[in-house]
């Protein structure tokens, strides 16, 4: 699994890769100190599975910055992270087009349960916040496309197309069952399905038949 990790102090930074790490040891992690250096990272290499980004760095405003983060990975989902707990700081998240908001005071366990809901597809909000009438419901989605996945989600994909357990794909790309199915609940919200059956029709109509080279 691919992360990105943007906040403008390093302490941070280092607190959030530890933990990810220690909870996702095959995870691949790149940092960034700014919205500008996070964008930059999304131009060379756009194909990350979470984002955690912080709501306020000081070259950007936090709305305009969060948007164009999310815009550089439109199918990445975004974790907002921020030392503030007020309304407008949750909802300057949501209209941005955050998976979800974390507050820097959580503990641990609050952060990677957030984490792992997210990755299953959820976005994670107060209910206050996603029935306000102040919210934009309308959130841009970039269209689904197989040019959008990784490679490796692409293998996985094919896989799925082939009839394979996350079992016996984890053992075909030497990975776990578990990182098999966070790519795969990368590749349902990628393409707004919701099961390995409707994946799996996606792969037999778009999937090339030899696997990218991973």
């Amino acid at each position: 699994m691919r992360i990105l990790v943007a906040d403008d102090h390093p302490l941070v930074r280092d607190g959030l890769c530890l933990l990810l790490k220690t909870a996702y040891p095959e995870s691949e992690i790149t940092e960034a100190s700014s919205f500008s250096d996070a964008i930059s990272v999304l131009q060379a290499d756009r194909h990350m599975d979470l984002m955690l980004i912080d709501l306020t760095m000081g070259d950007l405003p936090a709305g305009a910055g969060l948007r164009a983060v999310i815009r550089s990975a439109p199918l990445t989902p975004t974790v907002v992270i921020s030392a503030r707990n007020d309304t407008e700081a949750y909802k300057t998240a949501y209209n941005a087009g955050g998976a979800a908001f974390i507050e820097k005071a959580y503990a641990h366990d609050r952060v990677l349960e957030i984490v792992e809901r997210v990755l299953t597809g959820e976005r994670v909000f107060p209910a206050a916040i996603m029935g306000s009438d102040d919210v934009d419901e309308a959130v841009s989605k970039a269209e689904p496309s197989i040019e959008a996945l990784t490679p490796r989600q692409q293998q996985v994909l094919a896989f799925v197309g082939q009839g394979l357990s996350n079992k016996e794909i984890a053992n075909r790309i030497g990975i776990t069952p578990g990182t098999v199915k966070v790519y795969l609940n990368a590749i349902f919200r990628a393409f707004g399905v919701n099961n390995r059956t409707q994946a799996a029709l996606i792969a037999k109509q778009q999937l090339a038949k030899d696997l990218p080279s991973v």
